[in-house]
């Protein structure tokens, strides 16, 4: 299973593991993830995939 290091923390986290709040947008959808340790916002997990 592929996993995010927090740019915060520098935890390794689970994919399952990360907070995701998904929001409505006028042209779609835009999804947002969390850290469930120091709660640090990411827009794109996939720049910080380990």
């Amino acid at each position: 299973m592929p996993k995010v290091n927090c740019p915060d923390c520098g935890r390794q986290i689970g994919m399952h593991e990360l907070e995701a709040k998904t929001t409505a947008k006028s042209g779609g959808f835009s999804t947002r993830y969390r850290c469930p340790f120091c709660r640090t916002d990411m827009d794109d997990v996939t720049e910080h995939l380990v």
